[in-house]
């Protein structure tokens, strides 16, 4: 018995030197956590997807395979990618790369690289660049493959990566270096030839010129007898038009076709024939009342007398009711002294300053989902161990890198703007090695567009929700967009789909982040791949892509319709590809049932075609503070 204490002692005696003799031969076993880093840096990513983001496809020798799943569009004009690469070990890394493309009509040169197809990974970061360049000849989307593989140490397995690219040429677009001389292209020409080509290609035209005329007002013509018809046969109790036409002064006609009972009540209110006109000179009683109406016997309202009016148009153009001395105090109310964004950097570097791990944002209950974003309701955890209520914004593993990229750069918009009437971010987690999230501040009562529409289904009346309430939601998004404003910023799509409602019922203005996959019916293509709000642009942006702060004045006064209907969808019978002409041809949306005439007056005039002629910002605020006090004077 006393032996087995000795023999135990000689056996682990043995077993020690087994282990010794095993690393003098093969050395002492180390973890591995990696070999090689692949990724594109930041400056690469603004380039072509516009984030501020390092994209790593390898990091310390785990494959990304989220990454791997991306199949990033290169856009016209962009013709090389630039990849960084490192090894991460003492042992030399052998690699083959090559580059595969499927173009069966010559679209695209063959894909040159700036190192050899076969070497040693370098252990400092160095970069490599594959060129890829189009002939111009034809308009295609081709794909392009990048094949590396490279082997591990001793004992490890070998990496193969397969990075996806959709190369984009554009018929027309030669590359510089490539154009042919002058002399090829267009070859000298008898001047005999040359004059009956000019000749022919002149009749040509004419005979196109006069066919496209005769086409133009043939369409014309049926457009306005289908919206007279509409306009004319419209009634409360059918389904209603949602659009009205400027006479040739630009004058509204009077609101009787409203095109949704939304404001206070859904009873008809008589309407007089005296009623006032888009220029009025004296006071007359509005048909519409402004507030929850007591009710009588039968659901008649009780006495005749009109609840609210007020004499004055809010037309620019026409008087001077913006020089009144409440201008200037009113705009301070919607501008903070300080703003953190107001030194002029870039929202892309603050969506950095606010990155945190992966780890800090946990996603909780799903609030709304479309094809490709989600919301979620959340905790952030701080590093000091408290947690906060959180709204986050994220996409679905499948989602492509465009799509990632959309999420980050809308979600970097409000990012750093400090004012009781934006929602901005307080947190983002921005590594690509799974799905970003933005997280904001939680609102209690969530999305304006879908409370508007809970509002509808269950009655104006259940819902408590006066018209001056309605006219306060405006007037809190008017200072929010004043203020992003005031610092350079241009919203472009200004919606109650883009802003929130807090506990206290005060109305925040945030990115269109996700918007277009959530709600995808307020998004329309007009034949360039492309989704935009249609609906709620600016005539000029419709047919010049023009952003200017007059454009975002035309979206409000759509907003502004959404809060007298409730939600209703703008130009609902009109198709987006005839909504241009429709409004150059001066068609506008109605005034809708019950909405006051001083409310739809600041619609109108925000709709007006020239956009010199809209009203700033500070007028609309002057002019609805105003409008919201008397409204609580008369209630």
């Amino acid at each position: 018995m006393r032996l087995h204490p000795v023999r135990n002692v000689l056996e682990s005696c043995v077993a020690w030197r087994l282990l010794l003799v095993t690393v003098l031969l093969c050395g002492l076993p180390r973890p591995v956590t990696g070999y090689f880093d692949l990724f594109l840096n930041h400056s690469e990513m603004i380039k072509l997807m516009g984030i501020e983001a390092d994209l790593f496809y390898v990091r310390d020798g785990a494959v990304n395979d989220y990454a791997m799943s991306f199949v990033v569009p290169m856009k016209p004009g962009i013709d090389f990618l630039q990849f960084s690469w490192q090894s991460r070990t003492a042992y030399p890394l052998p690699y083959t790369i090559s580059v595969h493309f499927d173009d069966n009509d010559g679209a695209l040169q063959h894909p040159e690289l700036d190192i050899q197809t076969s070497g040693i990974i370098p252990r400092t970061v160095e970069s490599f660049t594959v060129h890829l360049v189009c002939w111009g000849n034809i308009t295609k989307e081709v794909p392009v493959g990048i094949h590396l593989h490279v082997e591990g140490p001793p004992k490890h397995n070998d990496t193969k990566l397969i990075i996806k690219r959709n190369k984009i040429c554009i018929k027309g677009m030669f590359p510089a270096r490539n154009r042919l001389p002058a002399a090829e292209i267009a070859p000298q020409q008898g001047p005999a030839l040359l004059g009956a080509a000019a000749c022919a290609l002149g009749l040509v035209l004419v005979v196109g010129l006069i066919a496209s005329a005769m086409y133009v007002r043939a369409r014309k013509q049926i457009r306005q007898d289908s919206l007279h018809t509409s306009f004319t046969t419209a009634a409360y109790g059918s389904h209603q038009n949602v659009f009205i036409r400027l006479d040739p002064l630009g004058r509204p006609p009077s609101a009787n076709s409203g095109s949704y009972a939304t404001i206070a009540s859904l009873n008809k209110y008589p309407i007089s024939e005296s009623k006032k006109s888009w220029f009025r000179s004296t006071p007359s009683p509005s048909p519409y009342a402004t507030a929850l109406l007591p009710l009588g016997q039968n659901g008649a309202t009780m006495g005749t007398e009109s609840v609210y009016a007020k004499p004055e148009s809010v037309c620019p153009s026409r008087v001077s009711y913006y020089a009144s001395s409440q201008l200037t105090q009113v705009y301070s109310l919607s501008t903070p002294a300080r703003s953190i964004h107001s030194n002029g950097s870039n929202p892309k570097d603050k969506l950095r300053r606010i990155a945190v791990s992966p780890g800090t944002i946990i996603c909780q209950q799903l609030v709304q989902e479309g094809t490709y974003g989600r919301i979620y309701s959340g905790i952030l955890h701080h590093p000091l161990g408290e947690t906060r209520d959180v709204l986050i914004k994220t996409v679905v593993d499948g989602a492509s890198l465009s799509q990632v990229a959309y999420l980050l750069s809308e979600g970097s918009t409000m990012c750093g703007i400090s004012h009781p009437n934006i929602l901005f971010p307080v947190a983002a987690v921005t590594e690509l090695s799974g799905p970003p999230k933005v997280a904001y501040p939680l609102t209690a009562k969530g999305n304006l567009k879908l409370y508007l529409q809970s509002c509808r289904e269950i009655g104006i009346q259940n819902s408590q929700l006066s018209t001056r309430q309605l006219v306060e939601f405006g007037l809190q998004v008017a200072r929010g967009i004043s203020h992003l404003h005031s610092l350079g910023v241009l919203h472009k799509d200004i919606a109650t789909r883009n802003c929130v409602l807090d506990i206290e019922l005060n109305v925040r203005v945030c990115d269109n982040a996700l918007s277009r996959d959530v709600f995808p019916n307020d998004y329309h293509c007009l034949g360039d791949n492309e989704n935009r709000p249609v609906k709620w642009m600016a005539l000029e942006t419709l047919e010049k892509k023009f952003f200017t702060a007059s454009s975002d004045i035309w979206s409000l006064g759509v907003l502004l319709w959404e809060l007298a209907t409730l939600a209703a969808m703008p130009f609902e019978e009109v198709d987006c590809f005839e909504l241009s002409a429709y409004l150059r041809d001066g068609y506008r949306l109605a005034q809708p049932v019950n909405c006051p005439d001083e409310f739809y007056t600041v619609m109108s005039c925000c709709w007006l075609a020239d956009y010199k002629q809209r009203p700033s910002f500070p007028q609309l605020i002057a002019y609805l503070h105003d409008f919201h006090d008397d409204l609580g004077k008369y209630i």
